[in-house]
């Protein structure tokens, strides 16, 4: 189809979606129809100069002149399509390596956000390690608290064994002595049968009473001392294993807390930190990239402008020579036919001047 000016100007092409700028294939065909179209025009100057060749080569001597001056616009209009052609095919270079350099950066970006994302990851991994971690330090505070307690059950029950111990000492004691009043009892009645028999045996009897008493009260001492002994040692044996247990919980508390402190703090520095980082690189690959795409943008817009102008300018003067040759063309025509006629009217009217021949002869 025939291209004009208007159609260069008017031209829109479709946004893309993900990018800013235009469908590239669309621009790419319509730089296929300018180029078509400013082959076509070449064509029709170069039948026209044949054209024009082909009538001057009937009457040279009438048009040298003019062809020598259509032969000279010819070649400038040769030149000039030759360098509009090599500026179309630079234009579309460039335009290919801002398309690449755009695809780039947006590649990059695509690049930070999945870094980001990862980075986002182990910073989560930073805080499973972290309550893992305090998760462990229950457990061992757990894990001392039951130790104390069957520490303290263990001394529970030793001073209860050392009570029932005592308490069996002294019962031991009581049998032992209400065994000696009954022995001493049974004495006591043997020694009064036998009273009138002997007087002497009353000495013997109140001897062995107060030789059960003492046994009596030296097993009544000896199981009460065992007793407290026993009760002391288990009440000495329980405070150490509370004091060791409850300072170890203690201390274990104390390093499991600051642990869980430290390993928060840490975790939160690093992913603020990791945080920070990203998104001011993100930010300026962001705005480096939108600055950039900006620019490429307005000048491909400025460069698209310039070549439509060089264009509609190349055109106007194409068009301008195109009308220039076919008035030439025309006004040559009617000259030649003018001058065709002119001859051909010259020659009706010379008379002949071949010798006659008579006809003996």
């Amino acid at each position: 189809m025939a291209l004009t000016p208007e159609d260069v100007l008017n031209k829109t092409f479709t946004q893309t979606q993900f990018r800013r700028g235009y469908d590239e294939r669309e621009v790419d065909d319509f730089l296929d129809e300018v180029v078509a179209e400013m082959r076509r025009m070449v064509k029709d100057s170069e039948d026209l100069r044949a054209r024009a060749a082909d009538g001057g080569s009937a009457a040279a001597p009438a048009a040298a002149a003019a062809t020598g001056g259509s032969a000279k616009a010819d070649e400038a209009l040769t030149r000039e399509n030759r360098d509009l052609r090599a500026r179309l095919e630079d234009l579309r270079a460039r335009f290919d390596k801002e398309t690449a350099a755009r695809t780039a950066a947006e590649r990059r970006v695509a690049e930070l956000e999945q870094s980001l994302k990862s980075r986002d990851e182990q910073v989560k991994g930073d805080d499973a390690k972290v309550t893992k971690a305090q998760q462990g330090a229950d457990e061992r505070i757990a894990t001392v608290n039951a130790r104390a307690q069957e520490a303290e059950d263990s001394a529970q029950q030793r001073i209860q064994a050392a009570n029932a111990a005592a308490d069996k000492a002294e019962a031991d004691a009581k049998a032992r002595q209400e065994a000696a009043a009954k022995s001493g009892a049974s004495e006591d009645a043997s020694v009064g049968q036998m009273a009138a028999a002997a007087a002497g045996g009353g000495a013997g009897a109140t001897g062995l009473i107060a030789l059960a008493q003492r046994l009596h009260d030296e097993h009544v001492a000896e199981g009460t001392t065992q007793r407290d002994k026993l009760i002391a040692e288990a009440q000495r044996k329980h405070d150490e294993l509370v004091s060791t247990g409850q300072s170890k919980h203690d201390d274990l508390i104390a390093t499991g807390q600051s642990k869980h402190d430290e390993f928060i703090k840490t975790g939160q520095g690093k992913r603020d930190q990791f945080i920070g980082e990203g998104t001011t690189q993100r930010d300026k690959l962001i705005s480096d990239a939108q600055t950039k795409s900006t620019t490429m943008v307005s000048e491909a817009e400025a460069q698209r402008k310039k070549v439509l102008d060089d264009l509609n300018a190349q055109k106007s003067r194409l068009e301008s020579q195109i009308a220039d040759l076919t008035t030439y063309e025309r006004d040559f025509r009617r000259k030649l036919k003018d001058f065709i006629g002119s001859q051909l009217k010259g020659l009706d009217s010379t008379s002949s001047v071949a010798p006659e021949v008579s006809a003996k002869s």
